[in-house]
């Protein structure tokens, strides 16, 4: 050999190609075809896998293909844009109200002259059985989310007008006073859960509530008629407060939990604030409706100079009440996370409080201003100092 060829690796002219030698395998060795001539083909390929990204390794002599994972389902806010009513509220919102009007017009004027006005109280009935059938008929027959607006709203104003119209038409029936309340909000009462039932909106149980509201008034008036004047602002506020829990604890059970605690809530906050406007009236008018101004043993005592009316133990146990109230919402509104029951929270303390000083007659209410200011400090102090301690944590 020469020396290039000893530098190629190779004897053959450099025009040759070159190539490894021809591989003969008997065929009786490896039991497949006959042995031809050529190099040998390449080995096939290990079976592949398909594997989602994070699973465990295949096992050995096969290969993996990462695949991605699935994207993600469309987001909730599609659909919801989708079950939207759209513009078909607005005229039902319109043709309500104007119904609703009727019906208060109505109930406002079919007894205005102590008679009842059948003109008046025909068209009452008329718009009440308008929403009714309209709430029915899209029940029974309507499609999609405009279905559940005309049994919702022509349904729950509905059930109002029959409360309103059967009121009204009783009222002059003897001893109506001592059960007309009970009939009347036990039917609405009814018809709201019937409602509730059929179609799972909340205005139901708005209406629902007012009924209940409705039976509660007269239940307590009937069986605490006999308490005496002392402490009726205390028995006031104590049923306002029973009547808020009881429905807030009732309807927690509900998918519309929030909807009832706010709106029981909403009844608590102006009751409380009725009940301390009372005490705040009563207190300015004691000294003129005072024995003393009908003359005492001298006969020359004046109004002003009356003895004025002690309220004090009245707002102390009032404003306890409230305290309780506004601790239920303020953990509703952390377990919920509904910003109604951080409104009533909020609303509570900041209504009743500055009423509570005028029937006290504070006279340096700077001093309840900067309790109630360093409290509220400290507490939101707290929370800040929790977030710091958390940031910490993360760096």
């Amino acid at each position: 050999m020469t020396e290039d060829a000893r530098s190629t690796g190779s004897g053959e002219p450099k025009d040759t190609p070159v190539g490894p030698p021809p591989t003969v395998t008997p065929a009786d060795a490896v039991g497949g075809p006959p042995p031809t001539d050529g190099p040998t083909p390449a080995p096939p390929p290990p079976p592949t896998q398909t594997a989602p990204a994070g699973a465990p390794p295949p096992p050995s002599g096969t290969t993996t293909a990462v695949m991605d994972p699935p994207p993600p389902p469309p987001p909730a806010v599609v659909e919801r844009r989708r079950d939207r009513p759209g513009m078909s509220l607005l005229p039902i919102s319109l043709g309500v109200g104007l119904l609703a009007a009727a019906i208060v017009l109505s109930a406002a004027r079919t007894r205005s002259d102590g008679d009842l006005d059948w003109s008046n109280y025909t068209v009452g009935l008329g718009a009440t059985a308008v929403l009714v059938l309209v709430a029915l008929v899209s029940l029974l027959g309507g499609v999609g989310r405009t279905r559940e607006e005309l049994a919702t709203w022509p349904g729950a104003i509905g059930v109002l007008g029959v409360g309103a119209m059967l009121g009204v038409g009783l009222e002059d029936v003897s001893g109506a006073d001592d059960w007309l309340p009970y009939l009347v909000g036990g039917v609405v009462v009814l018809l709201s859960v019937l409602g509730y039932v059929a179609i799972r909106r909340g205005a139901f149980v708005v209406t629902a509530i007012l009924g209940l509201g409705l039976v509660y008034l007269q239940a307590c008036d009937d069986l605490l008629s006999d308490i005496g004047d002392d402490d009726g602002a205390i028995v006031a506020a104590a049923a306002v407060a029973v009547f808020v829990l009881v429905v807030t604890a009732v309807g927690w059970i509900l998918p519309t939990r929030a909807l009832s605690g706010v709106v029981a809530g909403v009844v608590g906050v102006i009751g409380f604030n009725g009940v301390l406007l009372v005490l705040v009236i009563s207190q300015a008018f004691a000294p003129f409706f005072s024995l003393d101004m009908i003359g005492g043993e001298d006969g020359a005592a004046s109004g002003a100079e009356g003895p004025k009316a002690d309220f004090d133990t009245d707002v102390y146990v009032i404003l306890a009440l409230a305290a309780v109230l506004t601790l239920v919402w303020a953990l509703a509104a952390a377990l919920n996370g509904n910003p109604g029951f951080t409104v009533l929270a909020i609303a509570m303390p900041a209504s009743v409080v500055p009423t509570a000083t005028f029937v006290l007659v504070v006279d340096h209410p700077t001093w309840w201003g900067a309790a109630l200011a360093v409290a509220g400090t400290l507490v939101l102090a707290l929370v800040g100092l929790q977030q710091l301690l958390a940031r910490k944590r993360r760096a």
